[in-house]
């Protein structure tokens, strides 16, 4: 039985992937460094809660793909009291560009999937009515586009902005629970989904001279990721 259960942990381990999120520049020796350290994709801020692309970025992108990085994604941490979430959506896809990266272009000059950065109640208005109004227009104006878009929130962060709001549901998921456990034993449902796609289950650390978030989600298709192509 203990054979058993070693070699179902070994199997899991296995099917999972590990990755990184940031929000600084980070160097391509850094990426080649989480690379052998088993971490395989990455997410780079490219745009910031002051309301304007996060320069950054381009490099941070093309580095992690330089660095040996399999997926390569970018998040948006918008300015709702600003408004016009169209703009904010289109003045980072208009940013990236600029520098020669495109959605599913060819790597080093490409990103998968935006994710839309949903936390920080203060950075938000008070009227979840108006929130909500705020985030369909990141997602419209992303589909609107051709990017995939997924949600980076936990349910702490998700219900105090959008209350019972379940719009973004057929959305995927990448939810934080700092818990140090890679794993979705500890998901409980919240905002209409029922399952998440990525896990930030360790916040603030330090690897390889980069300082990153650490997230995982399981993987049972040689590495492919089939949540980055639900909202096409």
């Amino acid at each position: 039985m203990l054979r058993a259960l070693a070699l179902g942990a070994c199997i899991v381990a296995a099917l999972a992937t590990q990755g990184v999120d940031l929000s600084q520049a980070t160097s391509q020796s850094s990426f080649s460094c989480l690379k052998g350290s088993g971490y395989s994709f990455a997410v780079a801020r490219c745009y910031e809660s002051v309301g304007q692309p996060d320069p950054n970025c381009p490099d941070s992108v093309k580095n992690a793909w330089n660095g040996g990085m399999a997926h390569v994604d970018v998040y948006l941490f918008p300015d709702p009291k600003r408004g016009d979430a169209a703009a904010q959506m289109s003045s980072m896809i208009n940013f990236l560009a600029s520098h020669g990266i495109h959605s599913r272009g060819a790597p080093p000059n490409s990103f998968g999937m935006v994710w839309l950065d949903i936390e920080g109640p203060g950075y938000w208005t008070s009227s979840q009515a108006t929130n909500r109004a705020f985030f369909e227009g990141l997602v419209n104006q992303g589909h609107a586009l051709g990017v995939v878009v997924g949600v980076y929130t936990s349910e702490s962060q998700w219900s105090p902005i959008m209350g019972d709001y379940s719009g973004g549901s057929a959305l995927p998921l990448w939810y934080a629970h700092y818990d140090g456990s890679p794993s979705f034993s500890d998901f409980r449902a919240f905002g209409g989904w029922t399952h998440p796609a990525i896990k930030q289950f360790q916040g603030t650390t330090s690897k390889c001279g980069a300082g990153i978030d650490l997230n995982w989600y399981p993987d049972f298709a040689n590495n492919t990721r089939p949540f980055a192509v639900r909202n096409f």
